[in-house]
């Protein structure tokens, strides 16, 4: 009875699979149409057949799949030539995005052994089956058609600020312009406009908050010399938010090596410099990031919150002898901390003075100033003006 059972479910399985493969041949069939909603059928009818383990590993169910999705945004784009307030523009973003998607999974299944006259498998000379793509010529004529119609696609994305759309388009054009297949049909795109793709691709997951994949293609843009629209401003923020989930983890080492690795392509960006010193500070103190603040301020003499972290660490140093020394009246604590004051005063007041509101300067300095002036006497050290 067991036995039975199980033939019958092989069966019912074997069926299902045959089922949806015949399913795929007839909706290959309606997939050349040029009629549109005919192509949204195969869209929507095909859906089964990602899943289903014969199906999903057939070229035919990509191919069709990406067939239908180019057309349907073909026979749209026609439409909206012709009718611009009829265009769906969501439903072309989605139709080219997804023509793309499938054809790429297609593309490494389309392969068929080639059979001699006998019915029986060719070889090469090393025993391997021979075999010829069947569809692979028309996927990715297909495919380096559609690249401008991509990157278009990314660009009214993100000027909707659909970003995860946007994103997607443009990493799938600068992924289609380093491919051998774009190439070896004649497209070769210059550096430069590579590069300013996949910084707005960066943009794009900058603002989905994917700050990981905004770092990455906007390292990759910098790489290739693009400096336009802060840039860099985007690498370093989206860096710090990396890195501040590898603090909050404790992986100090993890964020160090991710930082250096910045640095060695932006060895002059003062911004890495001080993020350095911020997780050298908490892995080993203040010792430790001191160098660090201070090679911000060589890099970048403007960059105020190079002087205010240097500074914040020499206040540190004096509130850790405070502390060490609990017993110690004010008269005792002033010969050690007031060179440690002596040297964040001028650094507190540099940052100021190149940036108003670089935070916690002020109150710093306010309180350096309310120790030496008001507590100790020290009236040398008021605030000019008072």
């Amino acid at each position: 009875m067991k036995k039975m059972i199980l033939l019958c479910a092989a069966a019912i399985m074997a069926f299902g699979a045959s089922a949806q493969m015949s399913l795929v041949k007839d909706l290959a069939k309606k997939a050349a149409s040029n009629n549109v909603m005919e192509l949204a059928e195969v869209l929507e009818g095909i859906e089964p057949a990602f899943t289903n383990p014969e199906s999903a590993n057939d070229v035919l169910t990509w191919y069709t799949a990406g067939k239908a999705a180019f057309g349907l945004f073909d026979e749209m784009y026609k439409i909206s030539l012709l009718q611009p307030d009829a265009a769906d523009p969501e439903m072309m973003s989605a139709a080219v995005l997804s023509g793309y998607e499938f054809f790429l999974k297609a593309l490494p299944l389309d392969s068929v052994p080639e059979l001699n006259k006998d019915g029986s498998l060719k070889l090469n000379k090393d025993g391997s089956k021979k075999v010829k793509t069947k569809y692979s010529k028309e996927i990715i004529g297909s495919l380096t058609s559609h690249m401008n119609d991509i990157v278009n696609v990314g660009n009214a994305c993100l000027e909707k600020e659909k970003y995860d759309l946007s994103a997607a388009a443009y990493g799938y054009f600068a992924d289609m312009a380093a491919s051998t297949f774009a190439k070896s049909n004649g497209l070769e795109y210059a550096d430069s406009t590579i590069a300013e793709i996949r910084f707005l691709q960066g943009y794009s997951m900058y603002n989905t908050q994917n700050f990981d994949g905004a770092y990455e293609n906007c390292a990759k843009a910098y790489k290739m010399g693009y400096r336009n629209n802060n840039i860099t401003g985007y690498l370093t923020s989206a860096l710090a938010n990396v890195v501040q989930v590898m603090l909050d983890n404790k992986e100090y080492d993890k964020a160090m090596a991710f930082i250096d690795n910045a640095i060695s392509s932006e060895p002059d960006n003062a911004v890495l410099y001080d993020i350095k010193g911020f997780t050298a500070e908490l892995k080993d103190g203040v010792d430790a990031a001191l160098p660090l603040y201070q090679k911000a301020m060589e890099v970048d003499p403007t960059y105020a919150n190079g002087y205010a972290d240097a500074a914040r660490c020499y206040v540190q140093k004096a509130q850790d002898i405070v502390d060490q020394n609990p017993n110690a009246s004010n008269p005792e604590l002033l010969p050690k901390i007031q060179p440690l004051y002596d040297l964040a005063i001028p650094l507190l007041e540099k940052a100021i003075a190149l940036n108003p509101d670089v935070p916690n300067a002020k109150t710093l300095l306010d309180n350096i100033r309310y120790w030496l002036v008001d507590i100790m006497g020290l009236q040398q050290y008021a605030a000019p003006g008072n």
